[in-house]
């Protein structure tokens, strides 16, 4: 009898996955800053190394939407195929592009090109299929009411669009949306004048909100202090040992300055000499990696003096690109308003 149980439920998990991969729009964009736009049908997409992810989804509200095992293709894999192009750059790499991923209704997620080129690639995916990841207590009324359980166990039933963009980092799943149809990759400085520089310093820095608010930050002693250890490997120079930093949150950074950053916005970092990465609302505010990203004043437990008085470290990216030294102006950016 339990074998007989067991098989059904087998049954009725494969049956799903091939009736939400059938029920997905069929076709999903990619545009802006690359040399390849590209027009993916479903089966283009089926066709190309999936990998699987496991996702506990559950919003920033709180809204829970069951467990599921979604398979796909990672994000970082269509965006190759696509060939990202920066033009008229003095700093070639990617590191201030941002992407802007959105559903057949309008609605969007913004990703940084650091978060993923510099994550696992089955981090952020396109799934194309989800498997249902039910309890393995079947008696749900021993902890809860009915009321409780039996909506959160319908969420494993619930339709779900596809293509779905799957951001499997972030602890709230705001970002993972379903019925995806359009990538924009988005060169957010393309005409920004840089140079390069012999003696890399600033002094202080600004953060310029996206509705005109600007502060200047001269110290970091107002504020709580976190250290962080980083392997500094750059994908230029290789490896360069172990950096103990320390320095301020980000998050913790802008909640005292007075400036709040909307879900849509994204952050570009920047030094004196044009040097410049891009971060996204979502792994600050969302991912728990987010928490560790600072900008620091301190390193081994010295004031920083060659490339300083600030650099700016995410300790979680797999190579060290992203770290902005002498940084001079963190700017918050709307993408509605960067695409207009």
């Amino acid at each position: 009898m339990v074998k007989k149980i067991l098989i059904s439920v087998v049954c009725f998990c494969s049956l799903y996955v091939v009736f939400a991969g059938a029920s997905a729009p069929n076709v999903l964009t990619v545009g802006g800053a690359v040399k390849q736009p590209l027009s993916l049908s479903f089966d283009d997409l089926a066709k190309r190394a999936q990998v699987t992810v496991r996702l506990a989804e559950v919003t920033s509200d709180k809204n829970y939407n069951g467990v599921f095992l979604y398979s796909g293709v990672p994000l970082k894999t269509i965006l190759e195929n696509a060939q990202i192009e920066k033009t008229g750059a003095v700093f070639k790499k990617h590191l201030d592009i941002a992407v802007v991923v959105k559903d057949r209704t309008g609605k969007s997620a913004v990703l940084s090109w650091g978060e993923i080129f510099y994550k696992n690639p089955s981090d952020i995916v396109v799934a194309l299929s989800a498997t249902p990841v039910a309890p393995h207590h079947t008696n749900c009324s021993e902890c809860h009411q009915a009321s409780f359980y039996e909506a959160a166990l319908n969420k494993l039933k619930r339709k779900i669009g596809f293509p779905k963009l799957v951001v499997a980092n972030d602890f709230f799943t705001d970002r993972s949306i379903e019925n995806i149809s359009h990538i924009e990759v988005v060169d957010l400085k393309k005409d920004k004048p840089a140079k390069k520089m012999d003696t890399l310093y600033a002094p202080t820095f600004t953060i310029a909100g996206s509705k005109g608010k600007t502060v200047e930050i001269k110290d970091l002693k107002a504020y709580r202090h976190i250290d962080i250890t980083a392997k500094e490997v750059g994908d230029g120079r290789g490896y360069h040992g172990i950096k103990h930093f320390s320095g301020v949150n980000l998050r913790e950074l802008f909640a005292n300055s007075g400036v709040y950053p909307e879900a849509d916005t994204v952050f570009l970092v920047s030094s004196p000499d044009g040097y410049q990465a891009t971060f996204s609302y979502g792994e600050i505010f969302l991912a728990p990696g987010g928490e560790r990203i600072v900008i620091a004043d301190k390193m081994d437990r010295k004031s920083l003096k060659d490339g300083g008085k600030f650099i700016l470290v995410p300790p979680d990216d797999l190579a060290a690109d992203r770290d902005v030294k002498a940084v001079n102006r963190i700017e918050i950016i709307s993408m509605e308003s960067a695409k207009k």
